[in-house]
């Protein structure tokens, strides 16, 4: 086929090439998608889109969009809707979706604390609650130490049993450590498996500066090297735990003058079940019950459970979906696992589960590949169309659908949106999922039209070089253009 040059920009005429191309190419059950035109029955519409997307598209990116009226199933808007993208954090719309149809939003995940019926040992199991925070494990220590006898020093032991002892997610970039997106996993979790270190200027001149961490524990070993300077002086500290260190060992460095605001870092500690149970132990202390050096090990059936922290999965999935959270997500998938298998939770087996129930809804995974819950992963990949087609799904089911939407952040109110679209159509009305990370920006969710009818939308952006600003941008100004649209 010979192709003619036109004076269109060049991403078109790319698509134009591949397109082209792909329709000689190879023939089986599952053809390569060409990359392809956009496509829609309203030209007003699919001409605005069309004009922004070439004006402010950044070079050498991509656009995978779909967007549906949930009125009519019709398909207001695409462009290469088939065109497998990585998701990043659209990922945890699969996983939340798929989460609360099995389970249901008041399913709640239980951390407890039984005793041993013959001897002094104190068993604390988890099963990957991410909402744990270091206040309920004091609730757990106070309800103990009214009830203990003070005379004993009880043998901590962590039961991890609910999980797999894989502690990293599958593709997960190694330098991400110690970010507290990429936390070490486990069924024991607390404070989203991190500390944050604080770090502010000592009280003259020439001494230490001063450290501390929240919550307050032994688990971490700081190296501090970081000097208080005259006042006017540099504000220049690093606070890092190596990628690879296995000993959290956390160093703190550089000059803090005395005029100085404090220094904070967030995270993630390496074996965070044993950060729990010593976190435990410190707080069984002070109030009042002595412990040993905790250990590793299973609950017996005969243990009587004396106390239990529970947050229900609608809070859980939330958090994972509102602020993007992504421990919140792995554990979840981890524990879906647990409850549908009846065995050690697995993100391998957890995936299997979120893809029959994406079958059951209709949509076709053999060409999708998911290998986390968060989408942290680059393995990851998945198209517009079918996070659109999930997004219908889950409106038309009403035991899901009030728990999903309302777990999404809200155009410039709330979680991962409340900076976005302030000030526009957009502005509460708009509810969605964003997803970053390097390279690739996305959004997806619903909205309400000017005439009222709901939408569903995906917005992929691929290949970005650069700060993500000016996709993000786009998104906004595209998703500010299907709130105010009117196919009149």
């Amino acid at each position: 086929m010979k192709l003619f040059c036109l004076n269109i920009p060049v991403w078109i005429g790319l698509m134009l090439f591949f397109g082209c191309a792909s329709q000689g190419g190879m023939s089986d059950s599952h053809p390569i998608a060409p990359l392809s035109l956009s496509r829609s029955s309203y030209p007003r519409l699919q001409g605005k889109i069309d004009a922004m997307i070439a004006r402010e598209l950044p070079p050498h990116s991509l656009a995978a969009i779909k967007v549906v009226s949930l009125k009519t199933g019709e398909t207001l808007y695409e462009m290469n809707p088939n065109l497998l993208v990585s998701p990043a954090s659209l990922q945890k719309l699969f996983i939340g979706a798929a989460a609360l149809s099995y389970l249901g939003p008041d399913h709640s995940i239980e951390t407890s604390i039984a005793k041993s019926s013959d001897q002094p040992t104190l068993f604390l199991r988890g099963c990957g609650d991410p909402l744990l925070k270091t206040a309920d494990l004091t609730i757990m220590a106070d309800t103990l130490g009214a009830i203990l006898p003070g005379a004993n020093t009880y043998t901590l032991v962590g039961d991890t049993s609910c999980f797999d002892d894989l502690y990293w997610g599958k593709g997960w970039m190694w330098d991400d450590e110690p970010s507290p997106q990429a936390m070490y996993l486990t069924p024991l979790s607390v404070n989203k498996n991190t500390v944050r270190v604080m770090v502010t200027p000592g009280k003259k001149a020439a001494l230490p500066a001063t450290i501390a961490t929240e919550p307050p524990t032994r688990y971490l070993q700081i190296e501090n090297t970081a000097t208080t300077a005259a006042p006017g002086g540099a504000c220049a500290i690093t606070i890092t735990r190596p990628p690879g260190d296995r000993e959290n060992r956390v160093h703190v460095a550089g000059t803090l003058a005395a005029d100085c605001p404090a220094t904070t870092r967030q995270l993630t500690v390496w074996r965070p079940e044993l950060y729990s149970l010593t976190l435990l132990g410190e707080l069984l202390n002070q109030a009042g019950v002595p412990t040993k050096v905790p250990t590793m090990g299973g609950a017996p059936a005969s243990g009587e459970t004396i106390v239990a922290i529970r947050h229900s999965l609608g809070d859980i999935v939330t958090e994972m979906l509102k602020t993007s959270d992504n421990l919140s997500a792995e554990n979840l998938l981890k524990y879906l696992s647990h409850v549908k298998s009846l065995d050690k939770g697995s993100a391998k087996d957890g995936i299997l589960w979120v893809k029959a129930y994406l079958e059951h809804k209709g949509l076709a995974t053999d060409l999708l590949q998911f290998v986390d819950g968060s989408g942290l992963s680059r393995y990851n990949l998945t198209t517009a169309d079918a996070v659109t087609r999930l997004l219908v799904a889950v409106y038309a089911d009403p035991l899901v659908s009030p728990f999903f939407i309302n777990a999404l952040a809200i155009a410039g109110i709330d979680g991962t949106l409340k900076e976005r679209m302030k000030g526009t159509p957009a502005q509460g009305v708009l509810k969605g999922k964003t997803g970053s990370m390097e390279g690739i920006s996305a959004l997806a969710g619903y909205t309400t039209t000017a005439a009222g009818d709901p939408l569903a939308f995906t917005m992929i952006m691929p290949n970005v070089i650069g700060p993500l600003g000016k996709a993000r941008d786009l998104q906004d100004r595209l998703a500010v253009l299907l709130t105010t649209f009117s196919s009149d």
